[in-house]
C-alpha cells in the first residue's frame, strides 16, 4: 500500500494571489504528479501563480482516501481555494460474469457528498476529476460521465472533462502497458483540461516539457531534486491541447454538465419473463461465469406452496473445487423463483430465477460489505429428466 503523500510546490512570485488546489484521489492523480503538471502548465501557458497539493493513495476509492490518509487533516489545516476529487478508476470494483464493468455509483455518491460537505466548510470549492475509461473499453465512458456530472450537479461542483478528452485523441498512447494508468501524455492532456476548468484561461500555447518535482511512479513518491515531470514531442503536445480544449469547449456548451440519461449499470438486469405454470421441483444443472471464472451449477429444489427448499452446488472447473450450499429463503410463485444461498467470503448470494418449459435463467447478486464492491452474473440451467 502507498502511503499519503503531501506535496506542496511554491509558485513563482506574482502580482496576484496564487490559487491553491488540492488534488485527491489515487494512482491516477499521482502518475506522472498531475498537481505538478497542472502547477506548471498554468504558470506557463497562463502566467497564474498556482501552488498545489495532494493527498493520494494506489487504488484508493473517495471513502479510503477520507478513513485511511491524512487528507482531512491537509484540507483543514490550510486554505485552499478548489479541491479536486478523483474517485476510483471504475467507481469501485465490479465483476459482472467474470467481467470488470463500471460500478454502481452509489458508493461514489455517498462520499463525493462527505467530502463536499468538509470542502465547502473550509471555504473551498470541490471539482471532480472525470476519468477515462481503461484501454479498449470506450462503452464504459458513458457510464463514467454520468455518474461524475450527476454528482457535480447535484452538488453545484465544478467537472473536469478529462475522460471526454482521452476519447478525442487517436494515435497517441494515452496509457501505461497495463491499459489503466496514464502515461506521460495522458496526465498532460489530464493537466490541460484541469487548467482549462481551474484556472479559465485555457493551457493553448504551453510547452511540451513542464518542469517541476518528478514522481516516482511505481513508488508513488515524488523524487528529491526538481527536473522534467513530463517531456514530449513538440506537434504531440500541441495535439493534446486541441483536445483538451475541445473536450471544455463541449462540456461548456451543455452548461458546465454533460446531458446524458442514466446508462444501464451492469447488475442490474433481471430474468425475462417466464411462464404462469412454471415447474420448478427437481434436479436443475447448467453454468455460470458469475464466479469471476466459468463453474458448473446444479439447483436441486422441493416445493410445498409458495416455500421451497434444496442445495446451490458450485463445481468450479479450474481449479477443480465443488461446494454444496443448503438454499434459504426460498420464495417462488407460478413464475418467479428468489433464494438466498450464504457463502464464507461474502454476506450473501441474492438469486432470482425465471422458468420457461424446461430452462430456467437466472440472475445473482454478491452482496458485498461496501457499496464500492459488486459481484453478479447470471446463470441458465436445463431440467434432469428423472
Amino acid at each position: 500500500m502507498r502511503l499519503a503523500l503531501l506535496a506542496i510546490s511554491v509558485a513563482a512570485f506574482s502580482g496576484e494571489a496564487p490559487l491553491r488546489i488540492l488534488f485527491l484521489g489515487n494512482s491516477y492523480t499521482y502518475y506522472n504528479h498531475l498537481a505538478g503538471l497542472v502547477e506548471g502548465m498554468a504558470r506557463a501557458a497562463t502566467g497564474r501563480p498556482v501552488e498545489t497539493g495532494f493527498v493520494t493513495q494506489g487504488g484508493a476509492t473517495l471513502e479510503r482516501v477520507y478513513a485511511s490518509t491524512n487528507a482531512l487533516e491537509v484540507l483543514r489545516s490550510s486554505r485552499w481555494d478548489m479541491v479536486v476529487l478523483q474517485e476510483h478508476g471504475g467507481l469501485g470494483l465490479n465483476q459482472h460474469n467474470g467481467d470488470l464493468v463500471v460500478n454502481d455509483p452509489a458508493g461514489f455518491f455517498t462520499w463525493a457528498r462527505v467530502w463536499d460537505a468538509e470542502i465547502r466548510a473550509q471555504g473551498a470549492r470541490t471539482v471532480f476529476l472525470n476519468t477515462w475509461a481503461r484501454r479498449g473499453r470506450g462503452e464504459h465512458q458513458p457510464h463514467l460521465d454520468w455518474a461524475y456530472a450527476t454528482i457535480a450537479r447535484e452538488l453545484g461542483a465544478g467537472l473536469i472533462p478529462v475522460g471526454t478528452a482521452f476519447q478525442r485523441v487517436s494515435g497517441i498512447e494515452l496509457f501505461q502497458p497495463d491499459g489503466t494508468h496514464p502515461s506521460e501524455a495522458g496526465s498532460y492532456l489530464a493537466a490541460c483540461a484541469a487548467v482549462e476548468i481551474l484556472t479559465a484561461r485555457g493551457c493553448a500555447g504551453a510547452p511540451a516539457e513542464i518542469f517541476g518535482v518528478p514522481m516516482d511512479n511505481r513508488l508513488g513518491r515524488l523524487r528529491e531534486e526538481r527536473g522534467t515531470i513530463v517531456r514530449l514531442p513538440t506537434e504531440t503536445a500541441a495535439a493534446l491541447q486541441t483536445a483538451a480544449l475541445a473536450a471544455v469547449e463541449e462540456l461548456r456548451g451543455q452548461g458546465g454538465y454533460w446531458r446524458l440519461a442514466r446508462p444501464f449499470f451492469a447488475g442490474e438486469e433481471r430474468p425475462a419473463p417466464g411462464h404462469s405454470t412454471a415447474r420448478w421441483e427437481g434436479r436443475w444443472t447448467g453454468s455460470t461465469w458469475a464466479y469471476g471464472r466459468k463453474a458448473n451449477v446444479t439447483l436441486q429444489l422441493a416445493t410445498q406452496g409458495g416455500v421451497c427448499s434444496g442445495t446451490w452446488t458450485i463445481a468450479a472447473l479450474e481449479p477443480l473445487t465443488q461446494t454444496m450450499l443448503p438454499v434459504e429463503n426460498c420464495t417462488l410463485s407460478q413464475d418467479q423463483l428468489r433464494f438466498v444461498v450464504e457463502p464464507l467470503f461474502l454476506k450473501q448470494e441474492a438469486h432470482e430465477a425465471r422458468v420457461d418449459g424446461d430452462r430456467m435463467q437466472g440472475f445473482v447478486r454478491m452482496q458485498s460489505f461496501t457499496p464500492y464492491h459488486r459481484q453478479s452474473g447470471t446463470w441458465m440451467l436445463q431440467r434432469v429428466a428423472q
